[in-house]
């Protein structure tokens, strides 16, 4: 576990702050210099560096250009204060901010510093040292790049987070876990059959999921990080598409009990079940605002599947999206402001859309990239995890909501259906 001994350093000035979105938006030109670390600590500093270039390209606010070290002037023995640092020679290169940090190991622990500079007022704006176990160096690269990430826009960032998605696992899907980045990956449900669709608890102390265990599919809640498992609902032929709602407190879903899927909420505390759908057609896979006040749903009540919103108890159904004749799998970000989906195009090619709540605007995420479905938006809502058959395997892969700065995640393939986890602290 991961202790962070020192906090920031007291700032002389106002930080920088960065404007995220719209037009006159830059990334912000920041300098990673090469982590010291020697002996024992040399393959942690390599880790933590890999880690820390990856979250800062991958989080879209930093110039990927100036992350690669191959295009420094400085001397990469120079010191670690403002005194010792040739600040003229990282301003050469077009750097605003600079990180340098060392790594050390003692006694079976790994200790880091790591600062952040301001190259233009040659002064140091963070400090942060970090204690943590002799495989920890990839924790320490996520605790820093999330407080860059805060110094920087005032916001919290997402690295600390986990992912839980399916995996194929030979004929039998499995839910995993892992690092934000397809980093740790374990395997939590066993000889399930299938185990489809999950979706996290707002405290991430536990996940729902749809299983085939008893023999159809019914709906689960795996608790974190015992693994039990407890039934949750078990209505007609199908149980399906489960969402904590934001206070943790009620699970929508949907459900067949009453003939075609409707949309159902459960109340955890007494285990009363509400319907909150009659339609002819389908009514599946909802997803709640971030304010608990409302869900989006997918229905089929006009003839092709659309997404839909209505108040939390079922009254003020109305239609979102009007482009397209297949759009599914609405995600609501955390921000309130648009809902990803995945839409199928006139050639029959699923893709990842967002739209605005408000304005009723479609902005396309993916093009000519494979088959990408299942987005599922950062604890911040400024990045999305989705599955993309782009290299000819289903892959993890996450994108900005613009889709200017795309990802891969994991490599072997068999993935499908990530949620992005909640930003609390490690277990």
């Amino acid at each position: 576990m991961l202790t962070a001994l020192a906090l920031s350093l007291a700032l002389t000035q106002a930080p920088p702050k960065l404007i995220i979105g719209g037009a006159s938006f830059q990334p912000y030109p920041l300098a990673l210099a090469p982590l010291g670390g020697t002996g024992a600590a040399a393959a942690a500093a390599a880790e933590l560096y890999a880690t820390l270039k990856d979250d800062l390209a991958i989080s879209g606010l930093f110039d990927p250009q100036l992350l690669d070290p191959k295009g420094y002037l400085a001397d990469p023995h120079e010191g670690m204060t403002a005194a010792t640092i040739h600040f003229q020679r990282w301003s050469d290169v077009g750097a605003e901010g600079l990180v340098k940090g060392e790594i050390r190991a003692s006694g079976g622990r790994l200790t880091a510093e790591l600062q952040l500079f301001d190259v233009l007022a040659r002064s140091q704006q963070l400090d942060r040292r970090y204690e943590v176990g002799p495989k920890g160096a990839r924790e320490i690269a996520h605790r820093f790049a999330d407080d860059l990430i805060q110094y920087f826009t005032s916001e919290p960032g997402p690295f600390e987070s986990e992912l839980v998605y399916v995996k194929d696992v030979g004929r039998q899907k499995e839910l995993g876990l892992a690092d934000w980045d397809g980093h740790g990956e374990r395997l939590v449900t066993r000889g399930g059959n299938l185990n489809l669709l999950p979706s996290w608890a707002p405290d991430g102390r536990a996940v729902a999921f749809t299983s085939y265990k008893n023999g159809h599919p019914d709906l689960w809640e795996l608790l974190l990080p015992s693994r039990a498992e407890k039934l949750l609902a078990a209505r007609g032929d199908l149980n399906t598409g489960a969402v904590f709602s934001p206070d943790g407190k009620r699970v929508a879903f949907a459900s067949s009990s009453e003939g075609n899927d409707q949309i159902y909420l459960l109340d955890l505390a007494s285990g009363e079940v509400t319907r909150l759908t009659n339609d002819f057609g389908i009514d599946a896979s909802p997803c709640w605002s971030p304010d608990g006040k409302q869900l989006a749903l997918v229905s089929q009540r006009e003839g092709s599947p659309q997404i839909y919103l209505m108040n939390a108890d079922g009254s003020g159904a109305k239609r979102l999206t009007f482009q397209g004749n297949y759009n599914q799998t609405p995600k609501w970000s955390p921000r309130g402001d648009l809902i990803a989906f995945t839409a199928r195009d006139e050639r029959a090619v699923f893709d990842l859309f967002t739209i605005n709540v408000q304005t009723g605007q479609v902005t396309r995420i993916t093009q000519d990239q494979g088959l990408n479905s299942a987005p599922s938006w950062a604890p911040n809502g400024r990045l999305l995890v989705f599955t993309s058959t782009r290299t000819g395997k289903k892959e993890l892969w996450v994108t900005t909501p613009d889709g200017n700065s795309q990802h891969q995640l994991t490599h072997d393939g068999g993935y499908s259906s990530p949620a992005w986890g909640p930003a609390i602290p490690r277990r």
